[in-house]
């Protein structure tokens, strides 16, 4: 598992707002559909909301959404960012605090090569990943 429940969580709840198209969509449905704890998706989806990932609305209409810019521009590395800052692509993947080209840990290279991968990985915008591949969501 590369990203955290958490980012996990919140690239499955942007796809699936991407592909309601600006609609506004209730945090009940957002979790059945992603098959996540209702509240734990809810804190996830307000912390979005609040680094103005997302947008959201209250009241009887309300829910959140995508708005235009958001769908055109947010990326997998937005999401995660905004819930845990950017600690994956930095520092040693062992956790150590000396790990560096000219003392390297023993797997430092191979990490070298996964945070590579994983920068390419952040650079995808949820609104190109709503078209390719597949995410079984619950009721599909």
């Amino acid at each position: 598992m590369i990203f955290s429940n958490s980012c996990q969580y919140a690239i499955k709840s942007c796809i699936y707002l991407a592909k309601k198209n600006g609609e506004k969509t209730d945090v009940v449905e957002i979790a059945a559909y992603i098959n996540s704890p209702g509240h734990f998706t809810s804190k996830i989806l307000q912390k979005l909301a609040k680094g103005n990932i997302i947008s959201s609305a209250k009241g009887r209409s309300g829910g959140f959404y995508l708005n235009e810019e958001q769908l055109e521009t947010l990326t997998i590395k937005d999401v995660c960012s905004a819930l845990e800052g950017e600690k994956l692509l930095s520092g040693c993947i062992l956790g150590l605090s000396e790990c560096n080209d000219k003392k390297p840990c023993p797997v430092h290279d191979i990490g070298v090569e996964i945070k590579e991968r994983l920068r390419r990985i952040y650079n995808f915008k949820i609104s190109e990943l709503k078209e390719i591949g597949s995410i079984q969501f619950l009721h599909q």
